[in-house]
């Protein structure tokens, strides 16, 4: 006797929609978890960089310090002081800015920050300015304010040369002693730690000689030079302008590593909630799926039975 079966009824809207929802679940889990892996070798990468830059800059740090008041002292022992740059212009009629950005995004703030931070130093400073663009985000920015750089340098490296170093400020020093502007700020980014840091605009040229209380000049201490100060000042500025400008690169460059690191951390632990988010959703479909299709399969054992 042949058995009776009971005829397979087709997938309702409401059974379709669901098995639908089901796979639109499973692939953006699968997206996001890929996503979250892309994330967190960003994560890495960007470590590793920070704490080569970091070394590089843990040791200039002391060096940069110690060779300002050292020339600081010198200054104070130098009478009738007539460097070029150490004249400050009482007219300032145009001035130099060399702007420090990302060389990439995905940075978190990071670049908009600076961006801003440029945008309250052009409130402040109405003088007509000769920008000189470092890093490629600076160069894109510039486009679009719009503004030509009369400098721009692209590949802003983490092992940057002294050389490269001196190249640049000799074109700044030049510009300032040639009189087509009459000073240059450094506007960059100063890294505090991994989690802090914070735009900085510091006038590069003419160079500054910080004073104690009572006008006595900071690091003039007790010593005898030979050759005497004046010439031994001249060998010094050059020096000091590139250590300075070696440090702030290297301040800002530490902030963009430990910025994208900290945002790659950020959108990691992001794709970890929002992956545990969707596999609940994805269980919870899973599991009124499997419950409905019980109910259809009792209910229509029941029909047969009747």
């Amino acid at each position: 006797m042949p058995r009776a079966h009971l005829p397979r009824e087709k997938p309702n809207r409401e059974q379709k929609m669901a098995v639908g929802n089901i796979k639109t679940i499973r692939t953006k889990i699968r997206s996001i978890g890929n996503i979250k892996k892309i994330t967190r070798a960003m994560e890495m990468v960007s470590a590793a960089k920070l704490r080569k830059v970091q070394e590089r800059l843990m040791a200039v740090r002391p060096y940069a310090s110690k060779i300002a008041e050292f020339l600081t002292g010198l200054a104070g022992r130098v009478q009738n002081l007539d460097f070029p740059l150490f004249k400050a212009r009482e007219n300032v009629k145009r001035i130099g800015v060399v702007l420090v950005m990302g060389e990439k995004g995905l940075c978190g703030s990071f670049n908009s920050n600076m961006l801003r931070f440029f945008n309250d130093f052009q409130k402040k400073h109405p003088q007509p300015l000769d920008l000189t663009a470092i890093g490629k985000k600076t160069v894109d920015t510039a486009r679009k304010i719009p503004l030509t750089p009369v400098d721009s340098y692209v590949a802003l490296k983490t092992d940057v040369t002294f050389g490269e170093i001196q190249g640049w400020t000799n074109k700044l020093i030049a510009s300032f002693i040639e009189g087509k502007v009459d000073e240059v700020w450094v506007l960059y980014t100063e890294y505090v730690n991994a989690v802090t840091f914070r735009p900085r605009a510091v006038k590069f040229l003419p160079v500054q000689t910080e004073k104690k209380e009572g006008g006595k000049e900071e690091g003039s201490g007790d010593y005898e030079f030979e050759p005497d100060p004046a010439q031994i000042l001249a060998t010094l500025i050059p020096r000091y302008v590139q250590t300075t400008f070696h440090r702030l690169l290297l301040e800002s460059m530490s902030s963009e590593h430990a910025a994208r690191m900290n945002a790659m951390h950020n959108a990691t632990d992001n794709a970890k909630d929002l992956v545990t988010s969707l596999t609940l959703i994805y269980n919870k479909a899973r599991q009124a799926s499997i419950t409905k299709e019980l109910l259809d399969i009792v209910g229509g054992a029941e029909a047969l039975k009747g």
